[in-house]
Parts: structure tokens; sequence; C-alpha cells
């Protein structure tokens, strides 16, 4: 099980900052889609060259185009590369060709409607991505409503990690990593699934020592080796 921090925000020089202090007490180092918007790779190599070691997911939710931008987010020192779960089969398929020849990892960041959960997991886990990042749905932006008003004549709130159970449900070889809200408030319950990968941005970040907190959340869980 590993603890990835999700860096969205920041000036450049204050990720970069983040990073050498936190890149010690985590395993896997993201940078967030809103980064590599801001920034492009270019975050991402200077990453790689102050660290040379670090595992480095880089949330590029790739949609189209999987082959080139893949390439260069591997080129660029990426270690984990995302796509979304509503890309084409076949972008998704040659995005796992070319992270099996970097080295790397692809994760699929799980984009299917509530409805849809179980089906699009079992999908592109046959496609042979290393891991399905789902939403806990600890935050109100991600209090989906289920489909089932066609049964039951009224929309249900999905509670925290029902999506997270019905995709767990249907993988087979895939990982699966979490994120969205998770503290230390909610991480035992997290843990119940057994993830491979939690994914924490806001519990370390608006600590006011975040290597303190990131500290306290690897107690919670169980590591490899």
């Amino acid at each position: 099980m590993k603890l990835q921090l999700t860096i969205d925000h920041g000036k450049y020089h204050e990720v970069l900052n983040s990073v050498d202090l936190l890149a010690d007490h985590v395993d896997i180092i993201e940078i967030g889609y809103p980064q590599v918007v801001t920034f492009g790779l270019t975050l991402v190599r200077e990453i790689r060259e102050r660290h040379p070691d670090l595992c480095i997911c880089v949330d590029a939710k790739v949609f189209h185009g999987g082959t080139g931008v893949t390439t260069r987010c591997f080129d660029a020192g990426a270690n984990i590369v995302t796509v979304l779960s509503a890309a084409p089969d076949p972008v998704i398929s040659k995005m796992v060709e070319k992270a099996s020849a970097y080295g790397g990892k692809i994760m699929c960041d799980l984009s299917a409607p509530a409805r849809a959960v179980a089906q699009r997991t079992a999908e592109v886990d046959e496609l042979g991505v290393d891991y399905v990042a789902v939403h806990t749905g600890y935050l109100p932006e991600y209090d989906y409503d289920l489909e089932t008003h066609r049964i039951f004549r009224f929309v249900p709130k999905v509670r925290p990690l029902d999506l997270a159970h019905a995709a767990k449900r249907n993988l087979r070889r895939a990982g699966l990593a979490l994120n969205t809200g998770i503290n230390e408030s909610n991480i035992r319950e997290v843990l119940g699934l057994e993830p491979a990968i939690i994914m924490v941005g806001r519990a370390i970040f608006d600590a006011d020592d975040r290597v303190a907190a990131a500290e306290r959340l690897r107690r919670y869980m169980p590591f490899e080796g």
C-alpha cells in the first residue's frame, strides 16, 4: 500500500519546495492536472532532476492521442501516467503498451457515470491498466446521484466509498487507488478496501506541519517491505 501526495495547486517554486520537503515522507508524488496545464512537463523534468529515485505520477488525464502524450510524459520522467476511463479503448490499450516499453504504469481515472462504474472498471481492468482511481465521495462535489430512479422512483445519494466498493468488486488484476477527501478521520474506513494507493492532498497541504501530517497518515497504513 502506497501513499500518494497530490499536488494540484501552488506556484512553480512552491511546488518544488513542497516536493523537496515531502519526497521522503510519501511514496508517490502526483503532479496534478491543474499543474500540468499551468507548467507543462517542465515541472516534471525539474522534479526528476532533483529527485532521481522519486516515483512521479503525471495526472495527464489523457483522452485521445494516447501514444504521443504518454511518450512525452515518460520521457519527462513520469513513472505513472493517468488516462480517463471515458477514453476510447484503443487509446487506453496503446498507453498500456507504451508504459510497458518504458517500464512505467498507467492509472485510469474512473470518470464513468455512477451507474456504469462496475462495468467500466471491469473493461479497463481487462485492457491492462495498472491502477483504477476512484473518487471516494468524502467531499460535496463528489456526492453523486445514483441513477436508480427508474426502479425506485427516487434518486438516492451515493455514500462515501459506494463507488469504490463497486469498482473493487470488478477488479481482477489492477490495483485500486482511492482519492478525494481522505484524511485521518476516515482513513480507517478507506483501508478496509485494501487499496494499492491512497491519494491525499488537502490533509497534508492544509496542515500546519506537512511532514508530521504525512507521517501520521503513513502510520495507519500497512506497507510492504
